[in-house]
């Protein structure tokens, strides 16, 4: 069972951020995952010739920031874009 902590801004505690997120499809031009938690509710786009990322939902917010540094540091040092992972900090 995987757990996310949030605390109320002002808290003295860790605030712990877990993403999950899976290949739906990979062509000769694009890559494209879902991620979220606990449910898989986002999609991003990376080109694969740049490897500009886009939001599907247009939120480029640091979920969608945070999931995408992770692929590409994925591709970068295995040479072949993840399957599925997740991003824990």
């Amino acid at each position: 069972m995987r757990v996310t902590i949030r605390r109320a801004r002002g808290g003295s505690g860790r605030m712990a951020i877990l993403l999950d997120f899976e290949k739906v499809r990979d062509d000769g031009r694009e890559v494209e995952y879902v991620f979220g938690y606990p449910e898989l509710n986002r999609r991003l786009v990376i080109l694969k010739d740049s490897q500009q990322g886009r939001a599907l939902d247009g939120n480029e917010d640091r979920d969608y920031a945070a999931v995408l540094v992770k692929l590409l540091r994925i591709r970068r040092s295995r040479g072949t874009w993840p399957v599925k992972g997740s991003y824990a900090a």
